[in-house]
C-alpha cells in the first residue's frame, strides 16, 4: 500500500492542479511525501506548458484598457462564437481600473492534451491565480490552447474568468462556475457576506477575532495539550475554514508589517478524538507554508 500512494496522489494532484488546493492537499501528509509529489508535479508541468506569457500580454491589454488588444488574445473561434466577448471586456474594464501589480502564477501549471497514435494534436495549459491591482485581489482563471493540428481556429486563449474576491468566497461559486462558457467571464455576484480575506493565494470567508496568537505559543501549547478542543478552548475559534474540510486558519500577530497566519490540520489517531495534526505558517501571498510550526509526533507511529 506505501508503494502506490505516491502514485496515487500524483493523480490526485494532477487533477487539482492550478485550483489552489494542491498545497492544501499535500500539506497534510509526510514532509517526504508531500515534497516528492509537488516535485514530480513540477517536474511534469513546469515551463514546458508555459502559460505566464498570455496572462501577462492579457493583463497589459487591460491596464493600456485596449479593448480591442484584450479580445485580439482570444482564439478566432471564440471569437467568433462569444456574442457578449465585447461586452464582458467592457465590464472588466469598468471593474478592475490597472495597473496590475502582481499577476504571476504561484502554482505548477496544468495540461489537458489530445492524442492521436502517440502524437500529441491539441494542447490546452490552465491555471488559477490571483492578480493584485489597487492592493485589491482579484482571483483569474486562464485556459489557453497553444496547439490545435485539427483547428488552428481553437488557438488562444479559450476561457478566462476573473472575479471579485467576495464573489470567489461564496459558497455556491465554483458549483457556478462550471455552468461558465467559454471566452471572457467577470464574476461578481453572488457575494460573500462579511469579511474576506487573502491566505496563501487563496480567498476565505475570515471572521476577526479581538484576540493576539503568537507563532511561538502555538508549539509550546501543544507539546502539553494536543487535543482540538483543548486549543479552541485555549485560542478561540479559528478566523476562517480551508476548503473541502481541509483544516483551520488562524491569524496571528503580523510580522514587520507583513500578515501571518497559521493552517492547522486536525486528525483522529485512533483514540476518539480529534487532535491537532500538524500547523504550517503561511503569509498572505505564496502558495506554500513559510515553515512547518509543529508536527504532531503521534503522526509517525500512524
Amino acid at each position: 500500500m506505501k508503494k502506490t500512494a505516491p502514485a496515487v496522489l500524483l493523480g490526485l494532484l494532477l487533477l487539482l492542479t492550478g485550483c489552489g488546493l494542491v498545497q492544501r492537499t499535500a500539506d497534510g501528509l509526510s514532509e517526504g511525501l508531500r515534497d516528492a509529489a509537488l516535485g514530480a508535479l513540477e517536474g511534469l508541468s513546469g515551463s514546458r506548458w508555459s502559460l505566464q506569457d498570455p496572462i501577462d500580454e492579457f493583463f497589459a491589454a487591460v491596464d493600456a484598457r485596449d479593448a480591442e488588444a484584450v479580445r485580439a488574445l482570444f482564439s478566432p473561434n471564440v471569437r467568433e462564437a462569444d456574442g457578449d466577448l465585447d461586452e464582458s471586456i467592457q465590464a472588466l474594464l469598468d471593474l478592475y481600473p490597472g495597473p496590475t501589480e502582481d499577476c504571476e502564477m504561484l502554482t505548477p501549471v496544468g495540461a489537458s492534451k489530445h492524442l492521436e497514435y502517440g502524437r500529441q494534436t491539441m494542447v490546452d495549459v490552465h491555471n488559477s491565480l490571483p492578480a493584485v491591482c489597487g492592493g485589491v485581489n482579484y482571483y483569474c482563471s486562464f485556459s489557453y490552447v497553444t496547439k490545435d493540428e485539427e483547428d488552428p481556429g481553437n488557438v488562444g486563449l479559450r476561457k478566462v474568468v476573473v472575479a471579485t474576491e467576495a464573489a470567489r468566497c461564496h459558497p455556491d461559486y465554483y458549483q457556478n462556475s462550471l455552468d461558465l462558457e467559454d471566452g471572457l467571464s467577470v464574476v461578481t455576484a453572488p457575494a460573500a457576506e462579511g469579511e474576506t480575506r487573502r491566505i496563501g493565494d487563496e480567498p476565505f470567508a475570515f471572521t476577526p477575532y479581538d484576540r493576539t496568537v503568537t507563532r511561538e505559543e502555538l508549539p509550546a501549547f501543544l507539546e502539553t495539550d494536543d487535543s482540538w478542543e483543548g486549543f479552541t478552548a485555549r485560542f478561540g475559534p479559528p478566523n476562517a475554514e480551508g476548503w473541502l474540510g481541509t483544516g483551520y486558519y488562524y491569524e496571528l500577530v503580523p510580522e514587520d508589517g507583513q500578515a501571518r497566519y497559521v493552517h492547522i490540520y486536525t486528525h483522529d489517531f485512533g483514540d476518539g478524538a480529534r487532535r491537532v495534526w500538524s500547523v504550517y505558517l503561511y503569509n498572505g501571498r505564496d502558495s506554500r507554508e513559510l515553515e512547518t510550526v509543529w508536527k504532531n509526533p503521534k503522526g509517525e507511529e500512524t
